[in-house]
C-alpha cells in the first residue's frame, strides 16, 4: 500500500508538471477478492499493476463516480503472486453528463 501511495503521488506531480489536470482519488470504502496466488519469498521482485474493470456513477450522489480495479503483483518470473479487486470514490469530471 505503501508503495502504491508512493506512485500515485509520482505519477501526480509528473502530470502537473506537464500541465495536466491531476486526478482526484476520493474515499476507498475498501477491496475484495483478495487471493494470495504463490508465495513472495525473500529476494523476490514484485510489480504491480492496477486495471479498471468497471465504473459507474454513485446513484446516491451523482457528482461521484465508483471505480472498480483489479490490482495484481507480479514476480520477476511473470507469475501472478497476489490479486485484488478494490473499490474507490471519484470526483466525476462531468457530473451532469
Amino acid at each position: 500500500m505503501k508503495l502504491l501511495v508512493a506512485d500515485g503521488k509520482r505519477l501526480s506531480a509528473e502530470a502537473a508538471a506537464r500541465g495536466e489536470t491531476v486526478a482526484v482519488w476520493g474515499p476507498s470504502p475498501g477491496f475484495r477478492e483478495l487471493r494470495w496466488v504463490r508465495p513472495v519469498l525473500a529476494g523476490d521482485t514484485v510489480s504491480f499493476a492496477n486495471e479498471v474493470e468497471t465504473k459507474r456513477t454513485s446513484s446516491s450522489r451523482p457528482e461521484w463516480g465508483i471505480l472498480q480495479a483489479r490490482n495484481t503483483g507480479t514476480n520477476q518470473r511473470g507469475e501472478v503472486v497476489f490479486s485484488f479487486l478494490a473499490t474507490a470514490f471519484v470526483p466525476r469530471r462531468n457530473p451532469g453528463s
